[in-house]
């Protein structure tokens, strides 16, 4: 592993160590309120969340809106790429499949994991799975590739 990739695993524990307020999170983490998201585990090229589903995610019957857990495997995914990164990279999503097999209801705790699943020099395939804590059963699959993308992060 470089000294790059050892570093995005340092600066990934950090996170998981001593959470950032979250006025420091991405507008879109604010704007959604995903403060229901606790990074837990990371090593190269795995990434674990446990996600409390709030209210104000679901629709009136309480079943999470299909969307939201696209951004949620959207983020794990982005956080166990970033801990194969052996320079410094920008990179972005460019396909996404999600198959919903059970629904995500408001109070659940959803243990979510990342994991790369190959990875080359451009591209990079990644599988996020969403487990119910209570049931133990397999709520989502999401699939996801990802590039190597010029972008100006700021």
């Amino acid at each position: 592993m470089s000294e790059q990739a050892s570093e995005a695993l340092r600066n990934i524990q950090m996170m998981i160590d001593s959470p950032a307020d979250l006025a420091e999170a991405p507008p879109f983490v604010r704007g959604m309120d995903l403060s229901g998201l606790t990074f837990t585990r990371v090593s190269y090229g795995h990434f674990e969340m446990e996600w409390r589903v709030d209210a104000h995610l679901t629709h009136y019957d309480g079943v999470v809106q299909g969307g939201v857990v696209t951004v949620v495997a959207d983020s794990g995914q982005s956080f166990a790429f970033y801990s194969t990164s052996e320079q410094p990279e920008a990179y972005s999503t460019s396909e996404f499949t999600t198959r919903f097999l059970r629904p995500i209801k408001t109070g659940d705790v959803i243990h979510v994991v990342s994991e790369v699943v190959n990875r080359s020099r451009r591209l990079c395939l990644i599988e996020t799975r969403m487990v119910n804590r209570a049931t133990g059963k397999l709520c989502a699959l999401v699939t996801g590739t990802w590039m190597i993308a010029e972008r100006d992060l700021g």
